[in-house]
């Protein structure tokens, strides 16, 4: 009985105009924003080695014979760019880009988002960003209707009106719904992951592989717990349109 109501569930959403936006939202924007994102990190690789260079050359300039000047920064500890960046920025870009040792202490480098603040306001468009804000609406908006789209026009009360648990019936509604939605979000995820290792990202070393895979697991979670909620939401509500102005 599950598994006719979850293929009915998956059925109905993929014929219905949410599920192309879904799959438009897939294909475009997780491997245009891994691209991005990893073309920001390898111009900041090189940026860091170049300034790296640079400090060597400054230390190897400097006459330890005479006196320095307070302001003179001696050494410089730079900040290198993490590959993990390219999935999610976090405060990599608040953080000032060097360490310089003086006669007066320590001096900081400007962050990156001194010269861009809105970033700073409305974060960075990454993985993570996409996944918080992007997918999240969508989980939403595909359960918006789940129960309340099929009190309005009536065909709740005849599925009901057979010996079907509630449960059952809700649980069908879940898992359909979340298969529809992660199938396509999972198949653009490894298409953008594609995208990179054939650009020369290093997905396959120990540091890197392990926690890019929790990050996937940790986001179908979080997926999940939405279209928990968008489920439960839609309980409580007699109207699709009502369940839609909510969510909004």
């Amino acid at each position: 009985m599950l598994r006719t109501l979850i293929q009915k569930e998956i059925m109905h959403h993929i014929l219905s105009v949410r599920f192309v936006a879904l799959l438009v939202m897939c294909l475009l924007l997780v491997p245009f924003t891994l691209f991005i994102n990893y073309r920001s990190y390898h111009q900041n690789i090189v940026d860091y080695q170049e300034a790296v260079k640079l400090a060597n050359i400054e230390e190897t300039t400097v006459n330890p014979k005479m006196p320095l000047e307070p302001e003179i920064e001696v050494s410089k500890l730079i900040l290198k760019p993490t590959p993990l960046s390219v999935l999610a920025k976090g405060l990599e870009d608040s953080l000032p880009s060097y360490l310089g040792m003086t006669r007066n202490g320590i001096t900081q480098g400007s962050p990156t988002t001194f010269s861009s603040p809105l970033s700073e306001l409305l974060g960075h468009l990454d993985f993570l960003f996409v996944v918080g804000t992007v997918f999240s609406l969508l989980a939403l908006l595909f359960t918006f209707d789940a129960v309340a789209g099929e009190r309005e026009v009536g065909t709740l009360r005849v599925t009901l009106a057979n010996s079907l648990p509630r449960d059952i019936f809700l649980w069908s509604k879940l898992i359909g719904g979340y298969l529809v939605f992660v199938v396509p979000f999972l198949v653009s995820l490894l298409f953008g992951l594609l995208v990179l290792v054939w650009q020369g990202f290093p997905l396959g070393e120990p540091e890197i592989f392990p926690r890019v895979l929790s990050l996937i697991v940790v986001s179908l979670l979080y997926i999940a717990v939405f279209f928990a909620i968008g489920t439960v939401i839609s309980t409580y509500l007699d109207s699709a349109k009502t369940a839609d102005e909510l969510n909004l």
